[in-house]
């Protein structure tokens, strides 16, 4: 006869299996990326017919240079997002009940609420609401 399950000792395969929850890939297939991976190999190419052998990143980049000199904020403006990063973004959040709880949350709460809008066990909403996912 069969020991039950709570009586049972944990086989190997049982101990190590993922939590429900938890992804065994937590970083999922990796991407291709074929045209970026071409695009990158033929800007690191000498452009043909030039004296000097620059590259086509580097006569991109004197373009937009060119442009950016004679006023073009466009192209000003992807010279800086490329050499410098584009700007960080703000929210502005105007509820104030919610805005404390943001100040008020850890690293990990901050996470579980991007990923699943779920919001910590501790913060209530005032309006009635259940206080579990905002959306």
């Amino acid at each position: 006869m069969s020991q039950p399950q709570s009586e049972r000792p944990a086989r190997g395969d049982e101990a190590t299996r993922w939590k429900p929850g938890q992804s065994g890939n937590p970083g999922g297939r990796p991407k291709r990326t074929p045209l970026v991976d071409a695009s990158r190999e033929v800007l690191a190419e000498p452009v043909p017919d030039d004296a000097e052998g620059c590259t086509g990143a580097r006569v991109i980049a004197e373009m937009l240079l060119a442009k950016a000199v004679k006023g073009d904020i466009a192209a000003a403006k992807e010279l800086a997002d490329r050499a410098e990063g584009k700007p960080r973004q703000s929210l502005e959040i105007e509820n104030t009940s919610l805005r404390q709880a943001f100040e008020r949350m850890s690293p990990e709460e901050l996470e579980a609420y991007a990923r699943e809008g779920k919001l910590p066990a501790w913060f209530s909403r005032p309006e009635g609401g259940d206080g579990e996912t905002v959306q």
